[in-house]
Formats: C-alpha cells, structure tokens, sequence
C-alpha cells in the first residue's frame, strides 16, 4: 500500500521518518510531505541554513509562530494537491499543528485513511491557547488518533471521539543498542550516571547540581539548558557546555554511563518518556522519576528500574546503584529483556498503526 508521511519535517530520524522506514520494512511506499520548507526554515535557523534577511525571518517566524497566513495556506493547499494527484492508501499526520480541519476532509474524498498522531499533549494548559487550536479542530475528522499517553484518553472522551487509540513512544533498533564494552573505553562520555534530556522548569537543574556537588561523576547533555539559572554552575561543574546529544553519539553516551537518569515532563504531562524505552535498549540500568504508568505497566520496580519521588530518594537510590555492581547489572540486563518481550522497538509500533487501519478499512 502506499503511505504519505506528513510532519513539520524537524523531528529527525526519530519520529515520522522511523515510522516511514518502519513501513517500508513491511514492504509498503513511503513518501513524505513536510512543512518546515514553507516558512524558509526560520523557524528552525538554528538547524538550518538560511539567507539571513531579517524582514523574512520576521515574517515566516511570525507565520509559524501564529500558525496563520501565506505559508500556512499554501502548505494546506499542496498537501490536499499532492494527495489528489496520488492515490494513498494512508495519510499519517505526525503532530499536525499546521493542518486545517478542510484538509483532512479534503484528503479523506480521495479514499485514503486520515491517521494523526501527536507525542505532546495538545490540552496541555501550559502551552498557549492558539498553539493547538488547528489540531483540536482537526480533532472529529481524523479516521483515527493515536496517543501518546494515558490520561489522553480521557481528555478525547470528554470530546466525544471514541476512535482513539495509545501508541505509545519507541527505541528504534538500528539507533539504540548494546555496544561493546572494549568499543567504550576511550568513550569521550565515560561515567558514573547521565542525563540526557531537556532542560524544563521542573526543579531538575537543581537536582543536577546538587548531584554534581556531592561529587558525583556525572554528565549532562541536551537542549535548552541555558534557560536555567544554574546553567554557569553546571557549566563550571561538568567543566564543558550543556548540548544536544544524537545518533551514534547519543546512543555511545548511553553505552558509556553505569546510570541513566529520567525526567519526566510537566509540560506534557508525561507517565514514561521516549528514553524509558531507548535506556533499556541499551543495556544501560534507568533510575527514573516515579510515575504509576512506568512501575506498575512498564517496568517492575526494584527489578527492571529504580524511581524516585524527591531529591533525597534520587540520591539515595543513586549511591545504592553504584555501590552494587551486581544488581546494576541484574536490572539493566532485565529492564532489557522486557523492552524485547513487550516489543517497544519502532517497528511493532507500525504494527500497531496497521492493526487499526485493517479495521478502518473492514468497517469502513
């Protein structure tokens, strides 16, 4: 079958583009429509190149900012143009905060399936209120919707949309793995516990501080963290700049720690995060931030993980880690077994996806 792959095109391998190879894996066509072009990459001019002209990044950051105006128009109308002149079987919309509820509607009168799926939370109250409204609007028209977490699902009731669904997060195989052990030992990322994530406003800087100054052999790595006040501290602590870590390098930072630290987001309200999936994988042991989703559905505390609730328990179950190498060992070596067993490798995801649309198409 063929399958048109719609995102902001910012994700990386890691999101829509997974999923695409998933697909391919299975055996189907696999295009893609991005939207990021549309805006002349200012949103994103950190990432990307542009040609620096400040009228122009006012006017596209605005645009996608406020998610109105020419661009969005345009990107509405020749995704509907490229489904029309294509016939796809399914159109998987990866976050769709720039389609138009006409769209959906549009693309679903060629025949195809339309599936949205979204790993924020778009009723978030943290976020602003316009930031969702093109997705919740698209929200009755979509064929089905996948999300990415539990307490969604309630929030889809209350809108009366039962073809709902939970898809939860991944680690893709070829991404996140066990590495030899003689490979890492001139690993740049040798130490005693990491985290690799990014900064919110959470208390997890000061936590991290406190870590680091109790001496802890730690490392940090991942985005935003200059918004923290503690950020020259840190700095000054780990002795090098806070940075996103991807690919080959963010798997070897895993590889490479005895401990991988989990945060979970406030802003999404998150019970588990991608890295509760992608630390397992690489047989690295996960002490994580205590949800009922994570110890009671996904890993057995004491057994597959550690959690704590507070700073002091983060601590104290740190120094219990790495003070016994053996069960370091035993729920690192469990945790997995159990991200095997309970197939959380991207590919059993795209199963997942093409499970539900068989039914779609059985009932219609």
């Amino acid at each position: 079958m063929r399958i048109l792959m719609v995102a902001d095109g910012h994700g990386g391998s890691t999101h829509e583009k997974a999923y695409g190879k998933a697909f391919e894996r299975m055996g189907h066509e696999v295009h893609y429509f991005t939207w990021k072009e549309y805006f002349k990459h200012y949103p994103y001019a950190n990432h990307y190149p542009t040609d620096g002209n400040i009228l122009k990044s006012i006017f596209y950051r605005f645009q996608n900012k406020a998610k109105m105006g020419p661009a969005m128009f345009s990107l509405n109308r020749d995704l509907v143009k490229l489904c029309q002149q294509n016939k796809f079987d399914l159109v998987f919309v990866y976050r769709g905060t720039h389609i138009f509820p006409r769209t959906i509607q549009k693309i679903k009168r060629t025949g195809a399936k339309v599936f949205g799926y979204n790993n924020d939370d778009p009723f978030s109250q943290v976020y602003r209120p316009y930031f969702w409204r093109h997705f919740r609007a698209c929200v009755p028209f979509y064929d089905h919707i996948f999300y990415y977490r539990l307490k969604n699902k309630a929030d889809y009731d209350s809108l009366g949309v039962k073809n709902v669904s939970l898809l939860r997060a991944s680690f893709i195989e070829s991404r996140n793995f066990k590495m030899d052990q003689k490979s890492l030992e001139d690993s740049p990322y040798n130490c005693d516990v990491i985290f690799i994530g990014h900064f919110e406003k959470d208390g997890r800087d000061k936590m991290v501080l406190n870590l680091l100054k109790k001496g802890f052999n730690m490392e940090l790595y991942g985005t935003n963290w200059q918004q923290s006040p503690y950020y020259d501290q840190l700095t000054k602590s780990l002795g090098h700049e806070v940075y996103g870590l991807y690919g080959e390098d963010y798997n070897k930072a895993l590889n490479s720690a005895k401990v991988a630290l989990v945060f979970l987001s406030k802003i999404n309200n998150d019970t588990y995060t991608r890295r509760c999936f992608e630390i397992p994988a690489a047989g690295t042991c996960m002490l994580a931030e205590y949800s009922d989703d994570l110890a009671h559905n996904l890993y057995q505390e004491g057994v597959e993980a550690l959690y704590f609730k507070n700073e002091d328990e983060l601590q104290l179950k740190l120094k219990q880690l790495l003070t016994d190498d053996d069960l370091r060992q035993k729920i690192a070596d469990a945790a997995h077994t159990r991200v095997w067993n309970d197939k959380h490798e991207v590919y059993n995801r795209a199963e997942e996806v093409m499970n539900v649309y068989q039914r779609c198409v059985d009932h219609g």
